[in-house]
């Protein structure tokens, strides 16, 4: 939550809701940490009315840290899942010197940013929102990209909060996969997270995609745990401005 900040939360009851303008699943949905005081039949729609009023569909992030019994519940209220999602950790980064095609920054300058927009094909109308969540980023964030003659063809990037680092949005040009560009974007901000004192590393991926996986378990990743989200049926969470991740 803090490696991509939320324009705006509201804490309730132990559930923190995240509002960016319809910019990922993760800044966008009800996220329960904590244990509740009020029922969960009481509070679901009191978040459906605030996210319609946000002008976004509502939707649910569920862990095993759920309360018991509110999943079926939202699953016969109407919620579909989404973006099955597993959780990946790491304690041993890979050793070595990253690789010499891979260029790392602190900072996402423009230059990244505009690279990171185009490979990830994102919405134009989404980038304004997205630029200023990546502004909101307080942790160390590492940028990494490879370029090919004169043009980024892959990049991705690692924020650092204390000790621990995660990596996001790895994507390589279609174009040029299956190169182990990827793996060499990975492993390099994995070995600079470590020299610049993490100790700890994480990955979010959607669970069907088995060549990532099996990429990050080559990289000495392990599975942490899983969640998916709940949307409500008809709810437009493939809608262009609002992407599922």
């Amino acid at each position: 939550m803090n490696a991509l900040p939320a324009l705006q939360t509201q804490l309730w009851d132990g559930w923190v809701l995240r509002f960016s303008g319809g910019y990922t699943n993760r800044a966008n949905s009800v996220n329960l940490l904590y244990p509740s005081a009020l029922p969960f039949e009481e509070k679901i729609p009191f978040c459906e009315r605030i996210y319609t009023a946000q002008g976004l569909p509502t939707v649910f992030k569920i862990t095993d840290a759920a309360p018991i019994g509110l999943d079926a519940h939202l699953a016969a209220r109407g919620y579909e899942i989404v973006t099955p999602t597993r959780v990946f950790t790491c304690t041993a980064p890979p050793t070595g010197e990253y690789h010499s095609d891979v260029i790392i920054t602190k900072g996402m300058g423009a230059a990244w940013r505009e690279a990171y927009f185009r490979l990830n094909k994102t919405d134009p109308r989404m980038i304004p929102t997205a630029s200023a969540m990546m502004d909101n980023i307080k942790g160390n964030s590492l940028c990494a990209k490879i370029v090919m003659e004169g043009k980024t063809i892959a990049c991705g990037m690692c924020v650092e909060e204390r000790g621990y680092a995660g990596l996001y949005d790895i994507v390589v040009d279609p174009a040029h996969r299956r190169r182990g560009l990827a793996c060499m974007l990975c492993k390099s901000l994995l070995i600079e997270a470590a020299e610049n004192g993490a100790n700890a590393f994480y990955l979010q991926v959607v669970a069907n995609n088995a060549p990532a996986i099996a990429l990050y378990e080559k990289l000495g990743f392990a599975p942490g745990y899983s969640y998916h989200y709940r949307v409500l049926k008809g709810e437009p969470h493939d809608h262009p401005r609002h992407d599922t991740r």
